[in-house]
């Protein structure tokens, strides 16, 4: 059974992050052959770019770009998930962030992987706001980002 977490989200600047809830949305979860890990699913009508951090043995990683046009869903990790806890930064076509969260931790514009997620400033880096995501130990997890 794939788990599945929806964040409902706005493109408009002055409207921030609003809810998660637990249901699919028809057709772009359609059945298919289960795997293991981290996928992300982009029910809004843009593109977007998606960012994760995750807790290793070597410590915090943030790694990123997965580009997922809309309508379109992402394997972002392909093993079976590990940490309990993982962050999603995501951001428009222009790089800008579209969802608030309640974790801080480095990005680079450009494809990257990164280890320890404070001093961004300090190591050339940059700041981003990235949600937290409560996988509850399963080894697999499904993340729909949608308009509201």
């Amino acid at each position: 059974m794939k788990h599945l977490v929806t964040l409902t989200f706005f493109l408009c600047p002055t409207r921030t992050f609003l809810a998660l809830s637990g249901f699919l949305l028809a057709g772009l979860l359609a059945p298919q052959e289960a795997q293991a890990g981290l996928r992300v699913c982009n029910g809004s009508v843009d593109l977007v770019n998606i960012a994760i951090g995750y807790e290793t043995d070597e410590g915090l990683r943030t790694e990123g770009w997965w580009t997922i046009t809309s309508n379109a869903c992402s394997q972002v990790l392909q093993e079976p998930l590990g940490a309990r806890k993982y962050f999603l930064h995501v951001a428009d076509g222009f790089g800008e962030g579209r969802l608030v969260g309640d974790v801080t931790l480095c990005i680079r514009k450009e494809k990257f992987v990164l280890y320890d997620g404070d001093q961004c400033w300090q190591r050339g880096l940059i700041e981003a706001d990235f949600f937290q995501i409560e996988t509850e130990g399963k080894q697999d997890w499904t993340v729909l980002l949608s308009y509201d």
